[in-house]
């Protein structure tokens, strides 16, 4: 399931995976804000469509329809115009013009968005796999820099995201000897964060991604089989102020779904 908030990220990225992909492969086109809006207009007919019954992969529902939270006209013409005001801003950036005038040999990655899962993206963390699907790489000289476009407010977990992008990058495209860095371009702000992720930073997130999933495998009762413990093992959130934007409602016995007999009411 998807929302109008992710919608805008996903329409945005795809504009710009598709104007790096084209310069990529030689057949350069300028990346067009109204595309980023069309694609989403097309996303919200498909869920009223309910195409999702068919292929809830490739046509996910969309959480204000499907649980019939309808934004009025004003807040939806608000998530179309950000993401205009997203794409623009890119294409108006410095950092674009330089990716413009690079050759496609130093476009070593770009997000295959549309091309569905590839064992490209999968990356080991022993015992663990993860995956990792950066917007773009670059080469500059001996220098590897890993960039994402961002359409939300900068948070802490954004650099966590780099720091795993460079592990993959040093298992796929045998960055190991060189320098790596991040960035992060808002395009709420046109504010570009960068910062050099080496070795310690490298280790230090693995470790956290390996805590992660050993605590994502500890829900399993059988983990080979995945399959999960018991109802109990899952106690309901204190602070139910977030539950009625949660996209698992239907299924949770707190808000009225699931198998559960009596459903426990606010707390």
């Amino acid at each position: 399931m998807t929302s109008m908030a992710l919608l805008v990220g996903s329409a945005v990225h795809e504009v710009l995976a598709r104007d790096f992909r084209s310069r990529k492969f030689g057949t350069a086109r300028e990346a067009d804000p109204e595309r980023a809006v069309d694609l989403m207009r097309t996303a919200w007919m498909n869920a009223k469509k309910e195409l999702w019954r068919e292929n809830p992969k490739k046509y996910p529902p969309l959480f204000e329809i499907y649980y019939d939270r309808i934004p009025d006209g004003e807040r939806l013409r608000g998530y179309a115009e950000k993401a205009r005001r997203a794409v623009t801003t890119v294409k108006n950036s410095l950092l674009y013009s330089r990716i413009r005038s690079l050759t496609p040999s130093d476009l070593p990655w770009v997000d295959p968005v549309g091309e569905g899962f590839s064992q490209e993206i999968i990356f080991d963390i022993p015992p663990y796999q993860a995956i990792s699907a950066p917007d773009l790489v670059i080469r500059e000289g001996e220098r590897v820099v890993i960039v994402d476009w961002k359409t939300g407010k900068e948070n802490e977990a954004d650099r966590k995201q780099m720091e795993a992008a460079a592990v993959w990058a040093v298992q796929k495209l045998g960055a190991g000897d060189q320098a790596i860095e991040g960035l992060l371009f808002y395009s709420e702000t046109g504010q570009e964060t960068r910062f050099p992720i080496g070795r310690p930073e490298r280790e230090k997130v693995e470790t956290v991604i390996r805590g992660e999933m050993a605590a994502m495998a500890a829900c399993l009762e059988d983990e080979e089989n995945n399959v999960p413990r018991a109802e109990e093992h899952f106690p309901l959130r204190e602070n139910r102020a977030f539950c009625r934007y949660c996209e698992f409602q239907e299924i949770c016995w707190g808000m009225g779904g699931g198998n559960r007999e009596s459903v426990i009411g606010d707390r």
